[in-house]
């Protein structure tokens, strides 16, 4: 496997770390500004540096070739990470990240065999339950809802598209379907 290829991986396989914006104090220091600003500032210098890796055409280790004309999945996932932690708690959050860092790797690898989409699925319910299991009480709701969402997750990686990336559309698609399924 080539380096770019185990970077991403490694990447994806972080994500969740990301899940300690919601155990930061806030304000994030004495006198400083709230989490939610600190997150905006965040978001806001990520977009900086994509906005002059793109103006000024420097190379990204991991960046795929065709990351260099477009916006990257990384500030792609960035956007989706901020619009997740503002607007949704962690029992929303942490199934559908958990199931992005760890199947959209996953799906790379058997996306061309006779494995693809049921395993993806199957790994991606089976982690929407166990982090929903942890967080709240299990009941037919919650599955049901897990179960939508990881079809819907699934469903939103197939899009290729150059105007979003599919590792924003595997958090945002599912926490939508989530969230509206777990308010009924």
């Amino acid at each position: 496997m080539e380096r770019d290829a185990i970077l991403r991986r490694i990447v994806h396989l972080s994500t969740p770390v990301f899940l300690v914006y919601y155990f930061l104090p806030s304000p994030l220091w004495p006198g400083g500004p709230s989490k939610e600003i600190g997150l905006l500032l965040a978001l806001m210098a990520t977009m900086i540096f994509e906005l002059a890796r793109l103006l000024l055409g420097f190379r990204v280790p991991g960046l795929r070739p065709y990351e260099s004309e477009q916006i990257s999945a990384a500030a792609w996932a960035a956007i989706a990470l901020t619009f997740s932690f503002l607007l949704f708690p962690i029992e929303l959050t942490a199934p559908v990240i958990f199931g992005m860092a760890l199947v959209d790797p996953a799906i790379s690898v058997v996306r061309r065999t006779e494995w693809y989409p049921w395993l993806p699925y199957a790994l991606h319910l089976a982690i929407m339950l166990a982090v929903i299991g942890l967080m709240v009480p299990l009941d037919l709701r919650w599955i049901i809802s897990a179960a939508a969402a990881s079809t819907a997750a699934i469903a939103a990686e197939g899009i290729k598209t150059s105007y979003v990336d599919d590792d924003s559309l595997m958090i945002v698609v599912p926490l939508l379907v989530l969230f509206v399924l777990v308010s009924i």
